[in-house]
């Protein structure tokens, strides 16, 4: 492939082009041998295809979606949803270094009744150029990046190419997306997704599942046997890889924002529920979030239950509604198993607190203090030593009633 431009090379990338199912895009002949090219690849998905669980049309993104719940910066744009591009890179390798190109650009977009995946891949180190000049001109139609761990990789290694070029950055003023802070709000605390990564939502939140995909890992390798052997074939699977990563990205972005629009009756299972309650409470709204963590606190998984009733109870704690939080932690202890986990070791905390300080009944406030006091060491424990000999000395001036059992003995 590394040879000096000319008919001969000319019409083998037409071949390779056209087996890939792509078009070949070059710089002027006028630049003479200098000239560099880049294959253009188009594909349509019709709006009745389904990726898993959704259909394409679904994906499709409304204006009036609440983006703003997880990137409050769009706010001050009020067309982003006119054209917004979705865009995944495949690199050389993942150092950064100067070595290192994107010799594989990804963007997915609505084209009335289809979602377009358009990609550009370089043929040889002197495509960047032109691959960097055409992927501009897409771009500059865009009026929102969605990226998947954009904001750390794709956007800034993209902007370093353009940089080294000398050429105007198409993606400096363009407003940008990452749907990977948000997935991780959003799904983390499902068991099998800890990692959230894009391939493991398409599972878990699409239905999807690849067959026959190709590991990342062997992504760079197959570029490079593909620039010693001209043979096509070798690139077949790292494009639908590519493809699939975009059109991946569109459906979890649309059922995000479907979420966030239907609240927490429209999630499928309690880990949404709690992650869309986080989601809520980042931005202010805090009785959709309370109405989320009430959701997610009926949960059968006792951790993500626990969590659940835990955040609502602060929210209600810091809105000064404190008989509210305290019903909270009652529910929170209800069926708790011995020994108390940390957050029930919190709840049992904030009830000695309020039951001290708010309610006047000492007897249960030393109930839930030696509750904590059981399980707790170094300074928390002399700070409920603390407590426990403050609530003796009230209680000595008390008049009647002998204190009450402790929580431990019963």
């Amino acid at each position: 492939m590394a040879v000096t431009p000319g008919p001969d090379h000319d019409e083998a990338l037409e071949k390779i082009a056209a087996a890939l199912g792509g078009t070949l895009v070059q710089t002027s002949p006028d630049e003479g041998p200098s000239r560099s090219d880049c294959i253009v690849i188009d594909r349509d998905y019709d709006s009745t295809r389904h990726h898993g669980r959704r259909r394409v049309d679904t994906c499709r993104v409304p204006a009036d979606a609440p983006l703003v719940l997880f990137e409050p910066r769009l706010a001050s744009v009020p067309d982003w949803a006119s054209r917004m591009v979705f865009f995944d890179i495949e690199t050389t390798g993942l150092s950064g270094g100067a070595g290192t190109v994107a010799f594989l650009v990804g963007c997915g977009w609505f084209e009335e009744d289809s979602f377009r995946v358009r990609q550009w891949l370089m043929t040889g180190p002197a495509g960047e150029r032109v691959l960097l000049d055409s992927l501009a001109r897409t771009l500059c139609d865009a009026s929102l990046l969605v990226t998947f761990n954009g904001r750390t990789f794709d956007v800034p290694f993209m902007q370093m190419r353009w940089a080294f070029h000398r050429q105007t950055d198409p993606i400096e003023e363009l407003p940008h997306f990452d749907m990977l802070p948000t997935a991780r709000r959003l799904w983390k605390h499902r068991e099998d997704d800890a990692a959230c990564s894009l391939t493991a939502l398409e599972r878990s939140v699409l239905g999807f599942h690849r067959f026959d995909d190709v590991p990342g890992s062997e992504i760079p390798v197959r570029y490079f046997q593909f620039l010693r052997t001209g043979e096509p074939s070798l690139l077949e699977g790292v494009l639908e890889h590519n493809r699939l990563d975009v059109i991946s990205l569109a459906a979890v972005t649309a059922h995000a924002l479907e979420l966030a629009a239907g609240g927490p009756d429209w999630c499928r299972e309690p880990s949404e529920q709690f992650g869309l309650g986080h989601c809520y409470e980042r931005q202010g709204e805090l009785e959709r979030a309370l109405a989320s963590y009430a959701l997610a606190g009926k949960a059968d998984d006792r951790e993500l239950r626990s969590r659940a009733l835990e955040r609502c109870a602060v929210l209600l704690r810091r809105q000064h509604r404190f008989g509210e939080a305290a019903d909270v932690w009652l529910q929170l202890l209800d069926g708790a198993r011995w020994p108390y986990s940390s957050i029930e070791r919190r709840a049992a905390e904030a009830l000695a607190i309020h039951q001290e300080h708010r309610v006047g009944d000492l007897d249960s406030a030393r109930r839930y203090a030696e509750v904590v006091r059981a399980q707790v060491k170094g300074r928390h424990f002399d700070d409920v030593e603390h407590r426990l000999g403050r609530l003796s000395r009230k209680q000595e001036k008390q008049k009647g009633g002998p204190r009450a059992a402790s929580l431990l003995d019963s």
